[in-house]
């Protein structure tokens, strides 16, 4: 038989086909009627992987989001998750659940657990690469149920981001308080062994060093500029007394000077028209004598004054290079004890530095406790489906169709290969090795010998 053959013995068992067909529909239809039906209810997630953070500042997470989205299915299907799920619908106070679990002696573990394990096994979270949302899709016999668990496994798993969020800062906080009062002791105990150090050395107040080094600096240019005075007081008292310039500037030894000129000019003149011995000569000659003993004893006094000023020049220049060296010698301390009050200060300054960071720490991981929100959000609550998700009734008709149609043929084919029958001519020739000469089903005559086909 060719396919020609195979093709008219499908075109004559047709109705054979259509039976066999309509069975099997009739079969999945009533496989469909009993079998269980499942609805599948969806709730979804938004995750903003963006988001700042509120109290540390800076941006959200920078890893992929594939693998953050990956790490949350995980937290989704956990068991803390499940088992805040029981709690929240009672499932763990439900007198039938706790029969079957008694009865099914695995008390190993918890009650809880137990019932969270059978309810994460319907489960099953979708995830997208070009979104950051996931999909809770819960399947259940019963529309309502399936509802209620996907969105209770929604609100589980956020309250459950939050907790995994505050619980290590309340850790953080805890171990930093402990840690303040640490630091805070060490930082007391740095400011009294400076404090301690500083009255010690004489060193109360802001600047000490400073001020005594500036005393210092002042007393030197005192000191300096008393040794200039007491070599001129030197320079002076060391002249002569005729050439003393003290003397010579001295007021009361100019006016003498004066009186002496003229008096000297005077008895020059009396000389000249009296004569030598004039009464008048005499007496001119007495008065500057007298003048002269007088400009001696101004000129004595002026002297005496000179190395008096000399003699306290130099009292004072000794007395201020003591003080030089003594406030010399206080600077020298002090700036050895600078340098430890510099190490003090130093341990100090570190203290305060470390109890400002573990205060400022101890804030930001307390208001990290308190934050009430994280970065994901429930985007849609389920709602309870109208059309069950299995069993797939077009799917299950179309198979029916296909599979019945399949059947049929492969029926009709095994049947006319069991028990073949003349359909074509290329058939009957081959079954009886004769030629066929007029085909008069088909309203022509076909000559054989000749090979042609004429009309009837």
């Amino acid at each position: 038989m060719n396919v020609w053959d195979y093709l008219e013995s499908l075109k004559s068992r047709w109705r054979l086909v259509a039976l066999v067909a309509l069975a099997c529909i009739v079969a999945v239809a009533i496989w469909t009627w009993q079998s269980p039906r499942t609805y599948t209810a969806s709730s979804t997630l938004l995750f903003d992987l963006q988001q700042s953070d509120p109290v540390a500042g800076g941006n959200g997470a920078s890893k992929a989001s594939a693998s953050v989205l990956g790490t949350q299915v995980d937290i989704i299907r956990s068991g803390v998750v499940a088992q805040r799920v029981a709690e929240k619908l009672g499932y763990d106070k439900d007198p039938d659940l706790i029969r079957r679990y008694r009865e099914s002696g695995e008390q190993r573990i918890g009650l809880r657990e137990w019932i969270g394990r059978r309810l994460v096994a319907p489960l099953e979270v979708v995830t997208t690469r070009t979104t950051n949302v996931l999909s809770l899709n819960y399947k259940s016999a019963d529309p309502e149920k399936a509802a209620q668990l996907a969105t209770a496994f929604a609100e589980a798993y956020v309250q459950t981001q939050l907790q995994l969020r505050i619980d290590p800062a309340r850790v953080y906080s805890q171990w930093f308080r402990s840690q303040i009062n640490e630091a805070r002791d060490r930082l007391e105990q740095a400011q009294r062994r400076l404090s301690g150090f500083q009255q010690a050395r004489g060193l109360v107040g802001a600047g000490r060093f400073d001020i005594e080094q500036a005393q210092l600096s002042e007393l030197s240019q005192q000191m300096t500029t008393a040794q200039a005075e007491t070599a001129q007081s030197r320079a002076r008292a060391n002249t002569s007394v005729g050439s003393s310039s003290s003397a010579q500037q001295s007021a009361v030894v100019q006016g003498l000077d004066g009186q002496i000129a003229t008096k000297s000019a005077e008895l020059q003149q009396l000389r000249q028209s009296l004569g030598p011995n004039h009464p008048m000569v005499v007496a001119a000659q007495a008065q500057i004598a007298e003048l002269r003993a007088r400009r001696g004893q101004a000129v004595g006094t002026v002297v005496d004054a000179v190395r008096t000023d000399s003699a306290a020049a130099s009292a004072r220049e000794a007395n201020l290079r003591g003080l030089v060296a003594a406030q010399r010698e206080r600077v020298l301390r002090l700036a050895s004890a600078q340098d430890e009050m510099a190490v003090l200060q130093r341990d100090v300054d570190s203290s305060r530095a470390a109890y400002d960071a573990v205060t400022a720490r101890l804030n930001e991981v307390r208001l990290q406790s308190e934050i009430p929100q994280t970065n994901v959000s429930v985007l849609d609550r389920a709602t309870a489906p109208t059309l069950p998700s299995s069993p797939d009734v077009g799917l299950r008709v179309l198979l029916g169709i296909v599979g019945g149609i399949f059947a049929g043929v492969i029926l009709a084919l095994f049947l006319e290969w069991r028990r073949p029958r003349v359909r074509t001519i290329d058939g009957f020739e081959r079954a009886t090795g004769l030629p066929v000469l007029v085909d008069l089903s088909r309203g022509s005559v076909n000559v054989g010998f000749a090979g042609k086909e004429a009309s009837a």
